[in-house]
């Protein structure tokens, strides 16, 4: 044993003090077992990938393991992006509370480094006796965790898809639950139970089992597996536990390879799955009194109606997210969208007083970064600020990068991000960003949005046919979205298509009819570029009053 940075080096192949144990903050690692453990013994999960990385971590406890090392031993020879490993560290991260990166350490470019406490089982450490080994199995009954309350999103649980003609786990279906599971934990607003909670009781469902009470869960994915004629056959639904009400259900047919490399049917359920979830939330803020809807009800129905973008659901979203931040008064998720929610308001020209709305962003975003300083959504919620209200572009790009540090398939941050780069005069920047953002979001409830900042993206870089696609299926999508319009009818312009420019501007009008050259230049952010003044002189020329 060596010392390192306050921490022990184990030499764990001398098999001195077997069962060895290692202290990772709160829990307890068993390096003969793989398990991750509280000092109660209740088991804490980790999906399978993130649960090897911490093996091969804790068997050099202490000392600098590489990317392409830790890369190599997970996944060998399989083609797989750093998003893999980052996904898996921060599995990590989450579970043993390293909320400061002080116990599994980044060094940039290089690699990790696990910190902790190894002892044999026998010892007795600063903190107390080690946990007994001999403890430590899964508890029979489901212990409730006790949330923090800042987890306001819906849990859902994804069962391995069963083949009709077998007793047990077909690997088909248990591969397919398994992708679900994996794209479906890509969002930051959905709570998904671990892979190996489903699929050690996947067997022990029947008819009349209660996944609400088995999985604490909300919604649950389910469905078969079947080989025919060649081909494999998924057939998958998305339903509540509660009420057993199913939201969406699809068939997908596959060849054989397909079910590996095509990916399409993977992230067409993921967003299908959201996508219901969403129309579900927005309808129930509707029909039942707000004090008795479930915080993540609040969420979802607040942000679909925010981005309805009609006055009345507009205003009635602010007052679902004001309830829900008094309701969860730890969470930073309704103060970041009611950031998000002043931003829009100007955007929209509903705004009567432009400082006083960029103040309470800026108060909201401040506060939500105050409760979660390394919060993706609060993160780009500032950017979104100061792009869009404050012109600090540099300010907001440190944002988007922060966020996108932590999570780098945050489309939203890089749909942001690629934005203020095409403010900026980068829009080739701009347009990278914008369209792997779109490339992320082939389902998502609100792709108008995704559509417009890559139409203004392109447009910043000179792709005026481009933009002109986009921003038409942004209005097909979205027809009171003014930015949407404004962005058509300077594309249309620049593309040399006049008439249809000066058609789009008449829609425009109507939904924003005090809208002048000017006066969108006193509040837009790009307009001391040169990107901006050719913005400005698109929308004259598609007929906007100076």
């Amino acid at each position: 044993m060596r010392a390192y940075g306050g921490s022990a080096r184990i030499d764990v192949a001398n098999g001195e003090g077997s069962p060895l144990l290692i202290q990772l903050g709160e829990l307890c690692y068993t390096l003969s077992t793989n398990r991750l453990t509280t000092r109660n013994g209740e088991e804490v999960l980790l999906r399978w990938q993130s649960a090897q990385v911490l093996q091969v971590l804790a068997e050099d406890l202490g000392r600098l393991v590489t990317r392409d090392d830790l890369m190599s031993a997970i996944w060998g020879d399989l083609a797989v992006t750093d998003d893999s490993l980052t996904q898996c560290i921060a599995d990590i991260r989450r579970a043993i509370g390293d909320h400061d990166r002080s116990i599994l350490k980044t060094l940039p470019k290089r690699g990790f480094i696990l910190f902790g406490r190894g002892v044999p089982a026998t010892v007795v450490t600063d903190a107390g006796p080690a946990p007994d080994t001999r403890a430590y199995h899964p508890p029979r009954q489901l212990i409730a965790a006790n949330l923090d309350p800042r987890d306001v999103f819906p849990t859902v649980a994804v069962l391995p898809l069963q083949a009709s003609v077998s007793a047990d786990h077909d690997p088909i279906g248990v591969f397919a639950s398994d992708q679900i599971i994996s794209a479906l934990s890509q969002s930051g607003d959905v709570n998904v139970i671990s892979r190996l909670s489903t699929l050690n009781a996947g067997l022990l469902l029947g008819p009349d089992t209660d996944l609400r009470v088995m999985f604490d869960a909300d919604f649950a994915v389910s469905g078969s597996s079947r080989r025919e004629a060649g081909q494999i056959i998924l057939s998958v639904e998305f339903a509540e536990t509660e009420s057993r009400h199913v939201l969406w259900a699809d068939r997908f047919c596959l060849a054989n390879e397909q079910l590996v490399t095509d990916t399409g049917w993977i992230y067409q359920t993921a967003s299908s799955i959201r996508k219901a979830l969403m129309v579900r939330e927005v309808a129930r803020v509707y029909a039942v009194p707000i004090e008795s809807l479930k915080l993540y009800s609040l969420l979802h129905g607040a942000v679909g109606l925010m981005h309805r973008l009609s006055a009345r659901d507009f205003n009635h979203a602010r007052r679902l997210l004001c309830d829900l931040k008094e309701r969860a008064p730890l969470s930073p998720a309704p103060r970041a969208w009611l950031a998000r929610w002043h931003v829009l308001r100007v955007m929209q020209g509903w705004s009567s007083d432009l400082k006083a709305d960029a103040s309470a962003a800026m108060e909201f975003s401040e506060s939500a970064l105050e409760m979660d300083p390394d919060n993706p959504l609060a993160l780009s919620s500032l950017g979104f600020v100061m792009t869009n209200l404050l012109r600090r572009l540099e300010d907001a790009r440190a944002c988007y990068d922060a966020a996108l540090e932590i999570y780098p398939n945050d489309a939203q941050a890089l749909a942001l991000r690629g934005m203020m780069f095409a403010f900026h005069d980068e829009g080739e920047k701009g347009r990278r960003d914008t369209e792997r953002a779109l490339h992320l979001t082939p389902r998502d409830p609100h792709r108008f949005f995704y559509l417009v900042l890559a139409a203004g993206a392109n447009l910043s870089a000179g792709h005026y046919d481009r933009a002109v696609t986009l921003a038409t299926e942004s209005r097909r999508l979205k027809r009171t979205h003014v930015s949407t319009l404004r962005t058509l009818a300077a594309a249309q312009a620049g593309a040399g298509m006049g008439d249809a420019a000066r058609l789009t501007v008449s829609e425009l009008m109507r939904l924003q009819p005090d809208l002048t050259v000017r006066r969108w230049q006193a509040s837009a952010p790009s307009a001391d570029f040169e990107n901006g003044r050719r913005f400005a002189a698109l929308l004259k020329e598609a007929g906007v009053p100076h």
